[in-house]
């Protein structure tokens, strides 16, 4: 990102020095007017031509995002193509040596060449844009599913959660049932034992009667 930016700024800087060179016959005053008024008007074509390019883009966070990038890589662009050449007969213009009719004829054949450069740059902002957008929405559907795999991954584990108590209190239950009824067998085992030692001695009793 900070190589784009640095590139833009040599590029501003490209253009503003050449148009700059290219009026050397005029005051310092007339230049500074002269580069004020092509860059603002590279600027605002451009800009209206970036936001026709984004009309049928449905994710505005796109036309956003690459607003500002795209519009001041495009503007010196456009300003080195189009101002250092009508500068240069503005310049010739204003010293006498070219006619009204000559610049006139200039203006509308860079007016022309400036309009193609535009239908282009129209033509790669828009296919840009869906390229953005279509990158935005896979991220957007990635982000969705895996927002989902986690809710059903908690909603599972609260479901195995709450019926891991009852599993346990069903256990327990078993374990006391059953460990009560091993008790109750083994005493009543000992009663009969008892009840059938006292029976035997009766019997021995009686007899040695």
């Amino acid at each position: 990102m900070g190589l784009i930016l640095f590139f833009i700024l040599i590029l501003n800087i490209v253009a503003i020095v050449l148009t700059y060179h290219c009026l050397s016959d005029l005051e310092q005053k007339e230049k500074m007017i002269f580069i004020a008024v092509g860059v603002a008007l590279m600027y605002m074509l451009t800009s209206v031509v970036y936001s026709l390019s984004t009309k049928e883009i449905a994710i505005k966070e796109v036309s956003e995002t690459g607003k500002n990038l795209i519009t001041f890589l495009f503007v010196p662009i456009n300003a080195l193509v189009i101002l250092p050449i009508f500068a240069k007969s503005y310049g010739k213009y204003k010293i006498g040596t070219l006619t009204g009719a000559h610049l006139r004829n200039r203006g509308i054949l860079l007016g022309v060449i400036l309009l193609v450069i535009l239908i282009v740059e129209f033509s790669c902002f828009k296919d840009v844009q869906k390229g953005v957008e279509k990158r935005l929405q896979e991220k957007y559907e990635k982000r969705v599913e895996v927002i989902q795999k986690d809710d059903t991954n908690h909603e599972n584990s609260n479901n195995t959660q709450a019926e891991a108590p009852m599993i346990t209190d069903n256990t327990v239950e078993n374990d006391i049932t059953n460990q009560d009824g091993d008790t109750l067998k083994e005493e009543t085992n000992e009663i009969n034992v008892n009840n059938s030692i006292e029976n035997q001695m009766k019997d021995n009793t009686i007899n040695e009667m």
